[in-house]
């Protein structure tokens, strides 16, 4: 696909009869969806203060429910991706949550059991709701809710081809803004200049927004996984963790890569780039259809732990990714989730040494009936210029 390709429309008519179930089958005969990403899954509406009941029985339209400043934006947005969903706006919060509770007992009667997304709600909206709902004559109570999360974060897991592609096209402009930015990975370039500098090549090259805060870490920042750069300048034999993604169309991308800068002291580093990049290539080599993701996140320790390095990778190796930059499958040693076709994932084995620095490299990955496929087509090798980019399993 190429990065200016027009990306094909993205409806959302096959989920609703997903979801509905997913509820019979844990028993729950209806779900209040309050977090904006899988209200925006669901219906395609994008705004910042939307709750969507939903029922289990087929056939029933699912409710949305918001403000006066997006009504408008949530009947052109549900339209657009083809939602089975009646838009209701009201415009003051207690009026909201008397329609959540009004159309909760409409659906699906006075003693149902709803589903919510129990690490989203705060207590107090969940407290007003039972309220309104008691009012309404929903009458709902603890006893009867289920854990909406892990139904919604499972279904979402499977990309659909219109998902892909905007992954995909995220995936090649972090390739292309990493192309145009690498030449400045050298001595005496700063990692907020590195990461300013990335951030704006891709945004010119058609990215929305930054999938996360950019990582750029340098020296003995590079043992941050998660370091937030600043003026600290890059030196001569030291490393450069670049870890960014780009955001398209609400989807994200995520790849990491690793430089070391030539001079004094740069072997150190080198050595411990090309264990860590071995380890990510282990990892890559097994993703495919049906792998616990627990063995993905072994064969990247296996070949850390030959080099003495295994105590050095202080995270999981890996991470769904798409309307959130991490979401499941989850890729670590305690994970029993077990991939499938469609999934997009991470593969991210670092190696990290406080007081001398650190490597990460990551790739991005769709699972596919042959294998994988990489999305991420960055070279991988720690100098620059870049040697070709990375190829895919396909066997």
């Amino acid at each position: 696909m190429k990065s200016g390709a027009v990306l094909s429309p993205l409806h959302v008519t096959t989920r609703l009869p997903s979801v509905a179930a997913r509820l019979v089958d844990t028993g729950a005969h209806g779900a209040v969806v309050t977090s904006r990403v899988n209200v925006r899954w669901l219906t395609g509406f994008t705004g910042s203060a939307g709750t969507l009941i939903v029922g289990a029985e087929a056939g029933t339209p699912m409710v949305l429910v918001t403000d006066g400043r997006y009504a408008e934006q949530a009947a052109r947005e549900t339209a657009s991706a083809r939602a089975d969903v009646l838009v209701v706006e009201r415009r003051s919060y207690t009026e909201v949550r008397a329609a959540i509770a009004t159309h909760m007992a409409s659906m699906a009667g006075p003693k149902a059991t709803w589903a919510i997304e129990t690490d989203d709600i705060s207590l107090a909206d969940y407290e007003a709701l039972v309220s309104a709902c008691d009012t309404a004559g929903a009458q709902l109570s603890r006893e009867r809710v289920v854990d909406a999360t892990p139904i919604l974060g499972d279904l979402r897991r499977v990309k659909s081809q219109a998902e892909i592609e905007r992954i995909t096209r995220a995936a090649q402009i972090a390739d292309a803004a990493l192309a145009e930015v690498a030449p400045r990975v050298v001595a005496g370039t700063s990692e907020s200049h590195i990461r300013d500098a990335l951030e704006s090549a891709m945004r010119r090259h058609g990215a929305d927004d930054v999938s996360f805060a950019t990582i750029v870490a340098t020296g003995d920042n590079a043992a941050l996984p998660h370091h937030h750069p600043t003026s600290r300048c890059v030196a001569v034999g030291e490393a450069v963790v670049i870890d960014f993604g780009a955001l398209v169309d609400g989807y994200h991308s995520d790849m990491t890569r690793t430089f070391v800068v030539d001079g004094p002291g740069a072997g150190e580093m080198r050595e411990r780039h090309a264990v860590v990049r071995a380890a990510c290539e282990a990892g890559v080599a097994a993703v495919a259809p049906d792998v616990v993701a627990s063995e993905i996140d072994a064969a990247c320790r296996r070949v850390l732990a030959a080099a003495g390095l295994e105590r050095e990778l202080t995270h999981g190796v890996g991470h769904g990714v798409g309307l959130l930059i991490h979401e499941a499958p989850w890729v670590n040693a305690r994970s029993n989730d077990v991939l499938r076709v469609g999934d997009v994932v991470t593969v991210e084995p670092g190696a990290y040494r406080v007081g001398r620095g650190g490597a990460r490299v990551e790739e991005l990955l769709l699972v596919t009936d042959s294998g994988h496929l990489v999305l991420s087509k960055s070279p991988k090798e720690p100098t620059c210029p870049p040697s070709p980019p990375t190829t895919s399993r396909t066997e």
